[in-house]
């Protein structure tokens, strides 16, 4: 309901409301007689009346003006309440109205759910855990607490550049932080009020799934580059290259136009390759002869490489300590020495390589000497066993840790390429002395570690069978581009 006033030109009456004309035009002319009665000294109907029945009928019109409005202001706020409902159900029920509905509805709810924010972060050079989180204003003490926390499960001190960290609040509350050390792997600190600390820390998996890949190539110049052409991965070829080591030194017995199949497992996330696994079948060709390689869980519980008729393809001894290198000067009886200039017998290989690459050594042992010693300045001697001594000079440093009687495993880095002592630019001269002659690294073909037994043949034959079928596929040529396909004869 609604009400409309009309101006009216302003006189000596009361103004009012419509409706209420007519009687306030009696009550006018009602005064007017009164005046006429008072000039007489009395009211009508009381001729001659006293003064307070004149004051009497006064309060009486007040009180009933009064009653009067008030009613008007009551019945136009219950109208204006009741126009506002039927605003707010047209608003959520009229149809082809629904998205006001729908926005009304979100809005109502955004206004009594909680904040929820996600905050994504990639290391950089100068990130730390604290740093990120110092960023965003979360006080020391907390960042320092649930470091300690998170340091039950993993060390945040650890944080890598290209890592990934989230973290999640709720309300300005911090819910959970992840942090990605790997592409599959995690850490996890979720919020726990019952927990000492107010947080857990947990490692976690990201869900992955494991394929087998297969690949092929022809050496044209050298192994890393055939194989990173055909699509293997610089640590595949790396495993590679270890898995033969005792066969194949891969710096100086490739040939052009050696090949080399190789199937490998590899980890995808959400269909994406992210990690390399583990070699399960090789191949190489080396000028002309074949060299094969199974890897086998063995029945003891342990596992390794395997040749075709069940040999380990581990040696006692690497063929090189090195795995980045050129030879620079071969075992001979009579080498002439450019700083002697003398003529004198060179009992071993020396390998050109940048000072500060790392030296392996070549087999498991117990380490006799390191140190100086005259012109082969830094030094080391590994005892292997009962037959086998190797030795490693002209080292820039000794690897920390390394010195007499520690014991050492095969392929553990014992020291660096440098060019003390008698030399003329950083190399390693290497040695090897077999019941105590020394023998011609290159030439040296040292026992495997073990071969199957009766038991364990018979699992490996089906395997092997499977694994090399699958390496002569014809579809480990799909890897080949078109220079490594005519290199091949395709």
């Amino acid at each position: 309901m609604q009400f409309y006033f009309k101006s009216k030109k302003r006189d000596n009456t009361r103004p009012n409301q419509a409706g209420s004309g007519k009687s306030l035009s009696g009550a006018s002319t009602s005064g007017g007689r009164a005046r006429e009665n008072r000039k007489r000294g009395g009211f009508p109907n009381s001729p001659g009346g006293s003064a307070k029945g004149g004051l009497a009928l006064r309060y009486l019109a007040l009180a009933v003006l009064f009653v009067f409005s008030l009613g008007i202001f009551l019945i136009t706020s219950r109208d204006a309440v009741s126009s506002k409902k039927e605003i707010s159900q047209v608003l959520v029920s009229a149809p082809g109205d629904s998205a006001v509905a729908a926005s009304v509805a979100a809005q109502q709810e955004l206004d009594i759910s909680p904040s929820l924010t996600t905050v994504e972060f990639k290391v950089k050079g100068n990130d730390s855990f604290y740093t990120i989180l110092d960023g965003m204003d979360v006080p020391a003490e907390q960042i320092v607490r649930m470091a300690r926390i998170a340091g039950s499960v993993y060390n945040l001190s650890k944080v890598k550049v290209g890592d990934k960290l989230s973290v999640t609040s709720i309300d300005g509350e911090i819910e959970r932080i992840e942090y990605r050390f790997s592409d599959i792997e995690g850490m996890r600190l979720e919020r726990d009020l019952q927990a000492s600390g107010g947080y857990t820390a947990e490692l976690f998996e990201m869900p992955f799934i494991v394929e087998q890949r297969l690949v092929h190539g022809v050496i044209d110049s050298s192994l890393y580059e055939a194989g990173r052409r055909a699509g293997a991965s610089p640590a595949i070829i790396m495993e590679f290259t270890d898995i033969f080591a005792w066969d194949v030194d891969f710096s100086t017995d490739i040939r052009k136009g050696d090949t080399f199949s190789v199937l490998y497992e590899i980890a995808t996330v959400d269909g994406k390759a992210i990690d390399a696994g583990k070699v399960l079948a090789a191949e190489v060709v080396n000028s002309g002869r074949k060299h094969a390689a199974i890897y086998f869980n063995e029945s003891g519980g342990g596992s390794g490489y395997y040749n075709l008729e069940g040999r380990s393809l581990r040696r006692t001894l690497l063929r090189s300590p090195l795995r980045y290198r050129r030879i620079s000067s071969y075992f001979s009886k009579r080498r002439y020495h450019p700083i002697t200039k003398r003529y004198r017998p060179h009992h071993g290989i020396d390998y050109a390589a940048p000072t500060g690459t790392p030296i392996e050594t070549s087999g498991d042992g117990r380490v006799s000497f390191a140190g100086w010693k005259r012109g082969y300045g830094n030094y080391i001697v590994i005892k292997h066993n009962s037959i086998y001594t190797t030795a490693y000079g002209h080292l820039s440093r000794i690897k920390k840790g390394i010195r007499k009687g520690r014991k050492v495993k095969q392929g553990q880095v014992i020291g660096y390429v440098g060019s003390t002592g008698l030399s003329t630019g950083p190399h390693l001269h290497y040695e090897v002395k077999q019941r105590g002659r020394h023998v011609n690294p290159l030439a040296l073909k040292s026992a495997p570690r073990r071969s199957l037994n009766k038991a364990e043949l018979q699992t490996f034959s089906a395997l092997r069978r499977d694994l090399m079928a699958l390496l002569s596929r014809s579809d480990t040529l799909l890897a080949l581009n078109d220079k490594d396909k005519k290199n091949a004869g395709i």
